[in-house]
C-alpha cells in the first residue's frame, strides 16, 4: 500500500495476528471493543459466558452480575495483595475451583468461567492496540487475548528490522512498565509474550526476564529462529487448546527463595518439552497395549517439574476413574523435595508414607491420590495392587530399577504402567534403561526426548567448559620399597601382612590424600574462584574421591581461606566458609562425626549455599548431590575424583544451570568444570549417547538355576536337623558343629561361593524366589565360618598411619599445571548432531558410536598408511597431516569435545576419505586433480572468536575468521616475525578487521588472534 511504513505494527504485530485468527482468535480491534479503558473484561462477553456456562445463573441473570462484581474486585486487589498472590487465587476461579452460594440452592456450586471440556463452548477474540489506564495513567498493549472476556494473555512485539532490539526488550516493557503500573490487568493472564519475528518468549506474571521461555516442537531443528520460529510458536503455544491446557494443569504456583534468600511466591509454566512428554504420558496410559514409556530429558531441565505436571493431569482425567500416581526416587531426601515441590505448587492428595508398612496398606487399601516413595520400600512386599489404572513414575529411572528392588516393584503392581525419567540413560552389557522403560514402538525406545544440545539451543540450561590441570608429581619408588622392606623386618611382618598393606596403600585414593597433593590443588583452586569466579557471585562445588578426603580437603580450604581473611584485614571469623555434604553413619570413624548433619541441618547449609552474599561459597561431597540438587549459582565445580559415563555426566552438569546476578543482572553464560584429575577422553564418551539397541549380555538364566537347585541340596544336607526358627545364635551355633574342621570350612565355602555367583547373576529370577530363605540361612552361615579379617584391621589400625606417611614422604614436588584454553563439552548429542548434517553422510560409519579421541587415531593411522605409500610426498596428505597435528595441539589434555573442534575432526576425517578415493581412482594425477582441502588455520582461529564473539553474532564468525586468514597470508611472508615493520603491518591490519567486525581490537581477543598469526603463518 503506497505510504505504508515497516514497523511493528505492519511487521511483527501483523504477523502474529495473521497466525493467531488462523488458529480460531477472532480479530476485533482494540479501538472496537465494546469496554471503557478502564475495564479488565468485555464485561458483556464474560457477563454471557456466566449464564452460558453456569446453569445458576442463567436462571437468575443478576446473579452472574454480582459474580462479575466479584472477578473485578478481584483483580483490583492484585494493587495491593501482590500480582503473582492475586493470580494465583484468579487462577483457582479460572480453573472452575471457586465455589459459590447461588440464590435459591441448599449449596455452593462450582462457578465456571470457562469450558475446558467442550471448547467450542467459548469465545475467543484477539485484539491489537488495546488501551488500559485512567487519565494520564494509560498503556497500549500490542495484543490481547481474550477467552469468554476474559484477557489471558498479553503480548508485546518490536520490528524485527531495528537495530538492536529483540524480544527482551518486548518483555522489559511488560516485566517493568505494565505489569507493575496496571496489575489489575494481568491479575486473570495465564501467561505474556513477547516476540520481535525473530524469537517468541513467554512467561508468567512477575517472572524476571532472564526466566522467559522459548516455545518450539521437539521433531524442529534446534537453535532455528525467525519467522518460522515465531510462527510455530504462536500456532502452537498460542492456540485457544494449547493456552487453555496451559491454565488447567500446566502452571503451578511455588514458594521458594530469591537468590538473596527471601520466601517469594513464584509462578511456574510448563516447557515444550514437559508439555509434549506429559501430553505423551497420558496417551500411553490410556493405551492398554503398552504399560510403558522412558522420558530422556537432559540434567538440569525440569524432570521434576514435568512429574508434577505430569501427576496432576492423570488424576484429573476422568477416564481414567480416580488412579493412583505413585512418585518413586531412590532416596529418601529426593523424596521430600519432590513432595515439597507438589505441595508448595498446591497438589491435592498427597501422601508420604514413613515405612514399608505404611506404602503396603496405602496400595493394598486400594488408596487413590499420589503417593511419593523410595522404591526400597517394596523389598519383599509381594502382590500389592491388581489394578490397571496405577501409575508409577520413577525419578532418575537407572539408578535402582534393574536388580531385585525394581522387580520386587513389578510385581507388587504388575498391571501398572510405569515411566522412567531419566537425563543419563544408559545401554550397557549388564543394565539398559532403554529395555527396561522403553517401549520397542517408539523411536529409539523412548516416549520423549530433549537433549543437551536443544536444552542450550533453549537457553534453558548453558554450556559446561573443562579447564584441566596437570598434577603431577614423582615417586622415588626405590627409596620407598627399601623403607616399606624396613618397617616390615622392624615389625615382624609375613607375607600376608606385607600383601594387605601393599594392597590398602595401592588404592588411588593413597595418592590423591598426600597432603602436599591437597594443599597444592587447595592453592590452585581458591587462586581460581577468587579470580574468575567469586567476582560473578557465583560459589563453588569440589567434587572427591571418597569422605576420607572430603574432610581433608574442608580442613585445608578453611585454613587457607582464613590466612586471606587475615591478609585482607579481617576477622578469621569472617572468612568465607566451606562445608562438607556426606553420608556419616553413628558407628564411622570418629573423624567423620562432627560431619554428620540431620535432614534440616543439611537442608538449612543447602539454603545457604543457594543465597547470593552468604559466606558459605564451597561444598566438598563425594558422592551426595549427584541429582536431585539445583542450585543455578554454583559457578564452578572443581573436579577431583576419578569418574566415567553417566555418573561423569551428571556430576558435570551440576553447573549447567542459568543464573543471572541479582544486582547487576549479568548472566551465567557457562559452566566451568576445572579438572584436576585428568580424565582426558571421558568426557567425549560421557557426552555420546547410549545407544538404545545395544545387546545385553545374554545369560542362559534357566540353566543355570538348574545348576543352582542341584548344588543347594547337597549343602543344605549338611544342616539337617537343624532347627532354622529358634533364635539365630542358636542356629549358628548348630551349623558350626557340622563344620568343626577347616577343610570342612574350605569344602562349604567353594560350594557356597558356586551359589553365590549363581544367585547374583540370576537374582531376581523368579524361579529364585521359593529359595530365598534357605539361602539367606546359607549366607548366615558362610559369614559366620569364613577366617576373621579382626587381625588384618588391627594390622591397619597400628600400621595404617604409619605407612601412609611412610608413602607420601617418598612423594617428590608436586605441581599443579593449568591450561589457558577451556573446552566447551557441548552436549550429550553433539556427535551425533554434527553426523546429522549432510556434510558428514559420507563417513557416517567410519565415526559413529565412537570417541573423539577414537576418530582421531583411526584417521591418523590412515594418514600415515597413504603418507608411507607411493604418493606420500604429495602436498595433499602433508597439508592433511599438518591439520592433525594442529587439532592435536588444540587438545587440552584430552578433554577436546568443543563443538568446534569435533566439526574440524569430522571434517578432516571427510577429506582424508575425499583423498584415499582419489589416489584410489587415479594415483598422483587423481590427487592433483583435487580442489584446495579445508584450510587448517580456519579450525583453530575459529575456536578462538567463538570463545570472544557476542552471543548475537555466530553467524559472523566464520566471515570474520576467513578476513584474518586472508590477511595473515597476504601480509606473513618468511621471516616476518623478526622484522618490527611487518609485525606492525600484521598488528594494524589484524586490529582493523576486528574493529570493523564490532569485536574488542585490543585485551585478550587480539593478544590470542595475533599470538595464533605468529605462531603458524
Amino acid at each position: 500500500m503506497p505510504g505504508s511504513k515497516l514497523n511493528e505494527t505492519t511487521t511483527t504485530q501483523a504477523f502474529v495476528i495473521d497466525r493467531l485468527v488462523k488458529q480460531g482468535w477472532q480479530h476485533v480491534p482494540g479501538p472496537q471493543l465494546s469496554r471503557a479503558h478502564e475495564d479488565v473484561f468485555l464485561e458483556s462477553e464474560l457477563l454471557a459466558a456466566l449464564v452460558r456456562l453456569n446453569p445458576h445463573a442463567a436462571d437468575d441473570p443478576e446473579q452472574a452480575r454480582q459474580l462479575l462484581v466479584q472477578l473485578r474486585t478481584l483483580s483490583l486487589s492484585a494493587v495491593h495483595d501482590g500480582l503473582v498472590e492475586t493470580n494465583q487465587r484468579f487462577t483457582t476461579w479460572l480453573r472452575g475451583l471457586h465455589s459459590h452460594d447461588f440464590t435459591g440452592h441448599n449449596r455452593s456450586e462450582p462457578v465456571h468461567l470457562i469450558d475446558f471440556a467442550d471448547l467450542a463452548r467459548n469465545t475467543y477474540v484477539v485484539s491489537d492496540e488495546v488501551t488500559f489506564g485512567a487519565g494520564a495513567n494509560k498503556s497500549r498493549f500490542d495484543i490481547v487475548l481474550w477467552v469468554n472476556g476474559i484477557p489471558i494473555a498479553v503480548g508485546e512485539t518490536k520490528d524485527s528490522a531495528t537495530a538492536g532490539v529483540s524480544w527482551f526488550h518486548a518483555a522489559k516493557d511488560i516485566h517493568e512498565t505494565y505489569e507493575p503500573t496496571h496489575p489489575q490487568f494481568f491479575a486473570p493472564t495465564v501467561l505474556s509474550f513477547a516476540t520481535e519475528g525473530k524469537q517468541l518468549r513467554y512467561a508468567g506474571v512477575r517472572t524476571p526476564l532472564q526466566h522467559w521461555a522459548a516455545w518450539d516442537v521437539s521433531h524442529a531443528p534446534p537453535g532455528q529462529h525467525g519467522w518460522d520460529r515465531v510462527d510455530r510458536s504462536v500456532s502452537t503455544l498460542l492456540s485457544p487448546a494449547t493456552l487453555l491446557d496451559m491454565l488447567s494443569g500446566f502452571s503451578a504456583f511455588e514458594t521458594t527463595r530469591t537468590a538473596t534468600g527471601a520466601a517469594v511466591l513464584i509462578k511456574g509454566l510448563a516447557r515444550y518439552p514437559q508439555y509434549e512428554a506429559v501430553k505423551l504420558i497420558v496417551e500411553r496410559v490410556r493405551t492398554a497395549d503398552r504399560n510403558r514409556g522412558l522420558i530422556h530429558h537432559t540434567q538440569g531441565s525440569g524432570k521434576t517439574l514435568a512429574m508434577t505436571f505430569a501427576a496432576a493431569q492423570l488424576m484429573s482425567d476422568a477416564a481414567l476413574n480416580n488412579p493412583t500416581v505413585v512418585l518413586v526416587a531412590d532416596r529418601v531426601q529426593l523424596v521430600e523435595q519432590t513432595y515439597a515441590q507438589f505441595r508448595s505448587a498446591g497438589m491435592p492428595s498427597l501422601t508420604v508414607p514413613s515405612t514399608a508398612s505404611a506404602l503396603r496398606g496405602l496400595l493394598a487399601g486400594d488408596r487413590r491420590g499420589i503417593i511419593f516413595t523410595t522404591v526400597h520400600k517394596f523389598a519383599g512386599a509381594g502382590l500389592l495392587s491388581e489394578r490397571d489404572n496405577v501409575i508409577v513414575l520413577i525419578d532418575e529411572a537407572h539408578r535402582t530399577q534393574e536388580g531385585g528392588l525394581g522387580q520386587a516393584m513389578r510385581v507388587a503392581l504388575p498391571n501398572a504402567t510405569f515411566f522412567g525419567l531419566t537425563g543419563t540413560p544408559i545401554a550397557t552389557l549388564d543394565k539398559n534403561t532403554y529395555d527396561l522403560f522403553g517401549h520397542p514402538d517408539d523411536p529409539n525406545h523412548t516416549l520423549h526426548s530433549y537433549t543437551s544440545d536443544r536444552s542450550i539451543a533453549d537457553g534453558m540450561t548453558v554450556p559446561i567448559h573443562v579447564a584441566a590441570r596437570l598434577v603431577e608429581f614423582q615417586l622415588d619408588k626405590a627409596a620407598l620399597d627399601e623403607a616399606f622392606d624396613g618397617m616390615l623386618a622392624e615389625e615382624g611382618l609375613g607375607e600376608e601382612e606385607r600383601e594387605y598393606l601393599t594392597r590398602k596403600v595401592g588404592r588411588v585414593s593413597t595418592f590423591f590424600a598426600n597432603p602436599e597433593r591437597i594443599a597444592k590443588v587447595s592453592t590452585d583452586l581458591l587462586n581460581h574462584f577468587y579470580a574468575t569466579v567469586d567476582p560473578l557471585g557465583l560459589k563453588a562445588q569440589l567434587v572427591v574421591a571418597d569422605r576420607n578426603l572430603c574432610v581433608l580437603y574442608a580442613e585445608q580450604l578453611t585454613t587457607l581461606l582464613r590466612a586471606r581473611a587475615v591478609e585482607a584485614g579481617l576477622d578469621p571469623a569472617e572468612a568465607d566458609e566451606v562445608v562438607v555434604v556426606m553420608s556419616v553413619q553413628p558407628k564411622d570413624r570418629d573423624v567423620y562425626l562432627p560431619y554428620k548433619l540431620t535432614d534440616e541441618q543439611e537442608s538449612r547449609l543447602l539454603d545457604r549455599f543457594r543465597t547470593f552474599g552468604d559466606r558459605l561459597k564451597f561444598l566438598v561431597v563425594t558422592s551426595k548431590l549427584g541429582t536431585g540438587f539445583d542450585a543455578p549459582i554454583e559457578g564452578v565445580l572443581y573436579l577431583d575424583k576419578p569418574l566415567k559415563l553417566h555418573t561423569l555426566f551428571q556430576t558435570i552438569t551440576r553447573t549447567n544451570r542459568t543464573w543471572n546476578h541479582p544486582v547487576s543482572g549479568q548472566p551465567k553464560t557457562h559452566g566451568p568444570v576445572v579438572d584436576y584429575v585428568g580424565l582426558g577422553d571421558g568426557y567425549a564418551r560421557a557426552m555420546v549417547p547410549a545407544d538404545p539397541d545395544a545387546q545385553r549380555r545374554h545369560i542362559e538364566l534357566d540353566g543355570l538355576i538348574d545348576t543352582f537347585e542341584a548344588e543347594l541340596l547337597p549343602v543344605l544336607d549338611l544342616f539337617n536337623g537343624i532347627d532354622r526358627t529358634k533364635p539365630g545364635y542358636e542356629i549358628l551355633q548348630g551349623a558350626n558343629e557340622r563344620l568343626p574342621t577347616a577343610a570342612a570350612r574350605d569344602r562349604f565355602a567353594v560350594h557356597f561361593g558356586l551359589l553365590e555367583g549363581i544367585w547374583e547373576t540370576a537374582s531376581p529370577h523368579e524361579r529364585l524366589t521359593p529359595h530365598r530363605e534357605v539361602y539367606g540361612f546359607l549366607a548366615k552361615v558362610y559369614e559366620n565360618v569364613k577366617p576373621p579379617s579382626a587381625e588384618l584391621d588391627l594390622l591397619w589400625h597400628r600400621l595404617g598411619v604409619k605407612t601412609l606417611t611412610m608413602v607420601h614422604s617418598h612423594i617428590g614436588p608436586v605441581t599443579v599445571t593449568s591450561s589457558a584454553k577451556e573446552a566447551v563439552v557441548a552436549d550429550s548429542g553433539t556427535i551425533q548432531a554434527l553426523l546429522d548434517d549432510p556434510e558428514f553422510a559420507t563417513i557416517q560409519g567410519e565415526v559413529q558410536d565412537r570417541s573423539a579421541q577414537q576418530v582421531l587415531d583411526s584417521i591418523t593411522k590412515r594418514l600415515q598408511a597413504r603418507i608411507d605409500g607411493a604418493t606420500g610426498d604429495h602436498d595433499v596428505w602433508r597439508s592433511l597431516a599438518e591439520r592433525l597435528d594442529q587439532l592435536r595441539e588444540r587438545a587440552i589434555g584430552q578433554a577436546q569435545v568443543a563443538l568446534d573442534w569435533l566439526r574440524d575432526l569430522l571434517v578432516a576425517a571427510r577429506d582424508i576419505t575425499v583423498a584415499e578415493k582419489a589416489e584410489d581412482r587415479g594415483g598422483r594425477n587423481g590427487l592433483d586433480a583435487l580442489p584446495p582441502l579445508t584450510d587448517p588455520h580456519v579450525g583453530a582461529l575459529t575456536q578462538i572468536f567463538q570463545e570472544y564473539a557476542p552471543a548475537d553474532t555466530p553467524v559472523l564468525i566464520g566471515r570474520i575468521v576467513e578476513q584474518v586468514d586472508a590477511i595473515a597470508k597476504q601480509v606473513c611472508h618468511p621471516g616476518w616475525v623478526s622484522r618490527p615493520s611487518s609485525t606492525r603491518d600484521v598488528r594494524i591490519a589484524l586490529r582493523k578487521t576486528l574493529k570493523v567486525n564490532g569485536l574488542q581490537h585490543d585485551g585478550d581477543l587480539f593478544d590470542r588472534s595475533y599470538a595464533y598469526v605468529e605462531q603458524h603463518y
